[in-house]
């Protein structure tokens, strides 16, 4: 069913109505997920794309359903879209009225709709890293989908525009470009090369997402098989040292900080049940506890690896 729209806008259909996937011998729309390079883990989360342009899509099909999500997107596209309201009537359709637009945190699920094919891309940040990089003010975004020129500065202008040049397969590297050195400006790092925990950290990552394609085919079991035989170690394993990984850095950062340690609360915020499940884990990994191993990290020659995996 499509609704009237005031205005002159196209007719939309109901944000509710169901339409079937396109045949696989009809041709899909090309759609595609990046996870974010080592250097910029921990701000960009991942790049999608979405490619329609040819396609023969029913006005229904042209509609996109996102979750609620506590990420900041900065999204542009090729072709004219905005946001579909729901209401007792059909709700209303309403363009963006920009090509690139910035959108906080969504506490509701939300719903697109393009009145034709085209392309179009979205890049998921953390909202703290958002709120760094581009000095956005999160509650003036929240539940909201802004022109990037209305809440960003001119700085980042060159951003926009070389976005909307690219190809698919430059996108990411546009990103990096930009990105990369502020980025560890806000983490305080003088370099916009990655560390080796950044690499090591990506490539857990990129694991536990090539986890979830195989998930989409195999039962659990057979999935933990294959990346034991893939990698050495479990899904678990793995994160497991990403996690005490994470802990002693951010231990790390409060001492540079000139903050005293505080192993429960630094036990609750880098995933642990406990501060005694985070000392097994510690000893696990690096032998010590977590405070002799902080002491001698600072203090010890021989703790010159770990101080330049940062």
């Amino acid at each position: 069913m499509e609704v009237a729209q005031p205005n002159d806008l196209p007719l939309h259909p109901d944000p509710l109505e169901r339409a079937p996937c396109l045949a696989r011998e009809a041709g899909a729309a090309s759609e595609w997920l990046q996870l974010a390079p080592p250097a910029l883990q921990g701000a960009l989360v991942a790049l999608v794309g979405r490619n329609t342009t040819g396609l023969s899509l029913s006005s229904a099909q042209r509609l996109t359903h996102f979750p609620a999500s506590p990420l900041v997107s900065i999204s542009w596209f090729h072709v004219e879209a905005g946001m579909v309201e729901r209401g007792k009537d059909g709700g209303s359709w309403q363009p963006f009225g920009a090509r690139v637009v910035i959108s906080g945190s969504q506490s509701c699920p939300t719903t697109s709709w393009a009145p034709s094919t085209g392309r179009g891309y979205m890049a998921c940040f953390s909202a703290d890293a958002a709120r760094a990089l581009f000095d956005l003010d999160l509650a003036a975004i929240q539940d909201r989908f802004v022109p990037a020129d209305q809440v960003t500065s001119d700085r980042w202008a060159p951003l926009w525009q070389e976005l909307l040049a690219s190809a698919d397969a430059d996108l990411m590297q546009v990103l990096e470009r930009h990105l990369a050195r502020p980025w560890q400006g806000v983490q305080g790092r003088d370099s916009a090369q990655p560390s080796l925990r950044q690499l090591g950290r990506h490539w857990v990552e990129r694991l536990a997402w090539q986890a979830q394609q195989w998930q989409r085919v195999h039962s659990p079991r057979h999935v933990e098989r294959r990346i034991k035989s893939f990698s050495g170690r479990s899904m678990r394993e793995w994160q497991s040292l990403v996690r005490t990984e994470g802990l002693f850095f951010a231990a790390r950062d409060r001492h540079e900080a000139g903050l005293p340690f505080d192993w429960a609360a630094l036990a609750q915020e880098e995933g642990f049940v406990d501060q005694a499940h985070m000392i097994r884990a510690s000893k696990r990994i690096t032998g010590f506890a977590p405070t002799e191993f902080a002491s001698r990290f600072l203090e010890d020659e021989s703790f010159w690896m770990y101080r330049l995996w940062v």
